[in-house]
């Protein structure tokens, strides 16, 4: 589950109906880890959860700071949900306002926070950075749904209620004459593989029982799928690419671009069969700036027949 605890009010602030003092999003996040830890010892499945706060909360120096405690938010991983303004500031080494509800509590020096957070992802690997205005402008679905957090493991943003429904294709597998004079990954089978997932993650919609009617409401209008790979770094081991280098980021560009062209197609096709998602606008989600950045023939594809799947690749 992730949250956004940017919402809660920070340490300190007054809270006018009890005559009291806010105690800040960070007691609250210990709760939750409690609880989550709870149900865990009962189940069989970690517990995972993503906490995330934005850059300009007042509490974020602490947020940063919270698992240098030991044992403390054991259950949440964190990530810094970071603005563009933000990164205007740092570029320009400029003064950052930390603001809770058009109050400006304090003042740093955005260089300050950065130098914070990476070095708190140095010492103990936490927190992690989003880059949220950028999800939100890139995202297909810009025009009706905001996000401000994501799954567990931060490889998908979601809407409030949102369900990330994740499959891997294993590129390992697909690699023919594995370190061979010859290795090459088989992309007539990449091809072949991916309208099978799209289909199967489809279907995986239908079935889910979803433990609030909100959850199900928001899958279905919107058939939000997640396609991923697996096996990238053995692939291009198996292809004789080293991991980071030129020749590897040239094939995993390559490789990308056909699990998404043909994610695509796959649900294009789902939609002249079963129709499109039933938040489907044409002219809002072509608009898209990812939607943009699709082949042609793709795009053309979109505005002909719909498409099933609101997002398709993770």
């Amino acid at each position: 589950i992730g949250y956004d605890f940017s919402t809660l009010r920070p340490k300190g602030a007054p809270v006018k109906g009890v005559g009291a003092d806010a105690s800040g999003p960070l007691t609250f996040m210990d709760v939750w880890d409690a609880m989550c830890r709870t149900i865990m010892s009962a189940g069989h499945r970690r517990g995972a959860m993503m906490a995330t706060m934005r850059c300009d909360h007042p509490d974020i120096e602490e947020f940063i700071a919270a698992k240098r405690e030991p044992g403390r938010l054991r259950m949440f991983n964190l990530s810094v949900l970071v603005t563009d303004a933000f990164m205007t500031a740092l570029s320009e080494d400029s003064a950052w306002d930390l603001v809770f509800e058009g109050v400006v509590y304090r003042t740093v020096q955005a260089r300050d926070l950065w130098d914070a957070i990476t070095r708190a992802t140095y010492d103990y690997a936490e927190p992690g950075v989003i880059f949220i205005d950028r999800i939100n402008r890139r995202n297909n679905l810009h025009y009706c749904e905001d996000i401000r957090a994501t799954n567990p493991c931060g490889e998908q943003p979601l809407p409030p209620y949102g369900a990330c429904l994740l499959g891997s294709v294993n590129l390992a597998r697909l690699v023919r004459d594995p370190f061979g004079a010859t290795a090459r990954l088989d992309g007539q089978e990449l091809e072949r593989l991916v309208p099978l997932a799209v289909r199967m993650l489809d279907n995986a919609i239908d079935v889910s029982e979803f433990p609030l009617e909100a959850q199900r409401h928001e899958a279905q209008a919107k058939r939000r799928i997640g396609l991923g790979v697996t096996g990238l770094a053995d692939a291009l081991i198996m292809a004789g690419a080293r991991y980071g280098g030129g020749a590897a980021v040239q094939l995993t560009e390559n490789w990308m671009h056909t699990i998404q062209r043909a994610a695509y197609m796959a649900s294009v096709e789902l939609a002249r069969e079963k129709g499109a998602f039933p938040l489907f606008d044409k002219e809002q989600y072509l608009r898209s700036e990812t939607i943009a950045g699709l082949d042609l023939d793709v795009r053309d594809a979109i505005a002909e027949h719909g498409i099933r799947n609101a997002l398709l690749t993770s």
